[in-house]
């Protein structure tokens, strides 16, 4: 009976430690930002031609076999809770197993 509930105990903490996303963001502004009602309304932008704030920094920390698509969504979504309108300069690290992608979140002026 023990053997087993250690052996589940020890099975789940190997599991939760193979999650395909590790999703982090950092808050750099003093301002508060409401959050967007949704990540659509969050845009990517590989360049920006207008002024804006930085307000924060968003990592998603993923394996390399998931599609891009995926982390953008999950970065809009970050994006989104820190009260953010676009997402831009998103820098690929690669790892032995994974990838790191971070991206800047700002606020249009």
């Amino acid at each position: 009976m023990v053997r087993s509930v250690v052996l589940m105990v020890s099975f789940s903490i190997f599991l939760a430690g193979c999650s395909l996303y590790r999703v982090d963001s950092q808050d750099l502004s003093s301002d508060f930002y409401p959050p967007k009602d949704s990540s659509d309304q969050v845009v990517y932008f590989e360049k920006l031609d207008k002024p804006y704030d930085l307000i924060g920094i968003v990592k998603i920390t993923t394996e390399r076999m998931v599609p891009l698509d995926d982390v953008m969504a999950r970065m809009r979504y970050e994006a989104a809770v820190l009260g953010a309108d676009a997402i831009t300069d998103i820098v690929a690290q690669q790892q032995p197993f994974r990838v790191e992608y971070t991206a800047k979140a700002v606020v249009f002026k």
